[in-house]
């Protein structure tokens, strides 16, 4: 029921974010405004995929995780968020909803606490990263009404330190990959996440500058297939452009490095431990080139091209929903000769 349910909430971030990118194009229009769509959008996807795929990523190397209270009790509370949303932007639905995500969030960090202690576990960066991400949700609140671009300014903090200090050393910790002492991962995931948002100085950039050099770690990795490394790589040298100014640091821009890492290195790296069979890699390079496209449509708008880039980032976006939908389909016991579940052993016990 726990795969049925996150598996709910991949296609319904996608189907999101594919009816987002085509309202964009043109076609069609929306029920509500953009806007509270585009937050359920978002949240869904961090709230409803990455985190639970974290989980089931740490757990194979041995990290505690939510138990099942918890995850049922995570998911409740997504799906309120996400409702609140939809119905009603930042109110207080929404932000019940997001409430308790950040209580389960909070409650799993002090578990990983004995994590800080092993300097290049990158584990130790989750805890701190999820306090200084959720250190922005105040300036949101505060400045949603009086400042609505200072506050959007701090909800992409928010999101890019999610990612940044957060998943992507989740991401590395369940490959086994360690890029470094966590200290200084942290530290330059926090001034990533400023550049990416509220506060894009010189100094933020050079932080932007070393996370990018820190993601070449894993893109050298022996540890990981070549789709995945290739990937890291991308992103390492599209974080190091964006730092050294050679691309412009707009919101379009920015959006479609999100996008990329999200949907490339963070999911190629964490899913193949959550799903019951792994898509062979070929499948893994079609996939790569549907988000690539979107991604690349989103970077080109943010250099001034014309109105094609829309339809071409729905395109991309919608491909990417279908790529997904395939995987679900594949993981139907169907498909498995025997009629049994796949499992994967590790040293630390059995991963389903």
């Amino acid at each position: 029921m726990w795969w049925g349910v996150v598996a709910a909430f991949v296609v319904g971030t996608l189907g999101l974010g594919a009816w987002l990118r085509w309202a964009l194009a043109g076609v069609g229009g929306l029920p509500v405004p953009f806007a509270d769509l585009r937050h359920a959008h978002s949240h869904l996807g961090y709230f409803g995929v990455l985190f639970p795929l974290a989980w089931a990523g740490l757990a194979t190397v041995g990290v505690v995780t939510p138990g099942p209270r918890w995850r049922w009790f995570y998911a409740l509370s997504t799906v309120v968020a996400v409702v609140g949303f939809v119905t009603g932007g930042y109110g207080p639905v929404a932000i019940a909803g997001c409430t308790a995500v950040a209580v389960v969030w909070g409650v799993h960090a002090v578990a990983l606490r004995g994590h800080m202690r092993r300097l290049r576990d990158p584990v130790g960066a989750v805890p701190l990263g999820v306090l200084l991400s959720l250190a922005c949700v105040p300036p949101v609140a505060v400045f949603l009404r009086s400042d609505p671009p200072l506050a959007l300014g701090f909800v992409s903090t928010f999101l890019a330190g999610l990612l940044l200090a957060v998943l992507v050393p989740a991401a590395l910790a369940s490959r086994r990959i360690s890029p470094g002492p966590w200290p200084f991962l942290l530290a330059m995931a926090a001034l990533s996440a400023l550049a990416l948002g509220v506060a894009p100085t010189g100094l933020t950039r050079v932080g932007l500058l070393a996370f990018g050099g820190l993601l070449l770690v894993p893109a050298w990795s022996p540890r990981l297939p070549l789709h995945l490394r290739t990937v890291w790589a991308a992103v390492a040298l599209g974080l190091v452009a964006l730092a050294l100014g050679l691309l412009p640091n707009t919101r379009p821009v920015a959006l479609g490095a999100i996008h990329f890492l999200v949907l490339g290195p963070v999911l190629g790296s964490l899913a193949p431990v959550w799903l019951r069979r792994n898509p062979p890699d070929g499948v893994w390079w079609v996939g790569h080139l549907t988000w690539a496209t979107m991604a690349a449509a989103l970077v080109v708008q943010g250099l001034g091209a014309g109105a094609w880039t829309w339809t071409v980032a729905a395109v991309g976006g919608t491909a990417t929903l279908v790529w997904w939908v395939g995987v679900m389909v594949f993981q139907l016991p169907v498909f498995d000769d025997d009629q049994t579940v796949d499992t994967r052993s590790t040293a630390e016990g059995p991963v389903r």
